[in-house]
């Protein structure tokens, strides 16, 4: 899978792209499938926010991907998704902010590149369907999210310790 960046990352991506690859392993993908991570300020992420989610207020993930059924998730989401005219597969884009990111890091008490890793599977997830709206839904995807950053050689957080803002807009 290729990823690209966008913006200004605050921490090492390998073990970033390695937990978003990880997140999205099981899930059937191709090799041709891509994926886009953005870093922005609080200030972009409040807009997008704000805009697509009515909340008015930073967030730390959003992911932007493509609409799917209702209830479908991981392999079944990704046999949805449409190919783009050469073939290959645009999954959206996983937005983050830096600054939220480093704020959680720290009060956490981990690594930055260990939430950041967490927050790009987070997000890659939502991409493929999952949701964490439900408790159901939001454990799932911390005990994901979790494997995606061991799988990813980071030390995985307790599910406790990993409260994400559900934030995801599709």
């Amino acid at each position: 899978m290729r990823i690209s960046v966008r913006g200004s990352a605050p921490c090492d991506l390998g073990p970033v792209r390695a937990a978003a690859r990880a997140a999205l392993r099981p899930f059937g993908l191709h090799r041709d499938a891509a994926l886009t991570i953005a870093f922005v300020d609080d200030a972009a992420m409040r807009e997008l926010n704000r805009r697509h989610r009515g909340r008015d207020r930073t967030t730390d993930v959003l992911s932007f991907g493509h609409d799917l059924p209702a209830g479908i998730r991981g392999a079944a989401a990704v046999a949805h998704l449409p190919r783009e005219l050469d073939g290959g597969l645009d999954l959206g884009d996983v937005v983050i902010s830096a600054a939220q990111a480093t704020r959680q890091a720290a009060r956490r008490g981990h690594p930055l590149v260990r939430e950041v890793a967490f927050l790009a599977a987070h997000g890659a997830l939502h991409l493929v369907g999952h949701e964490d709206e439900t408790g159901a839904g939001y454990r799932e995807m911390v005990r994901l999210g979790s494997a995606a950053i061991a799988a990813a050689g980071l030390v995985p957080a307790r599910a406790a310790h990993h409260p994400v803002r559900r934030a995801v807009s599709r």
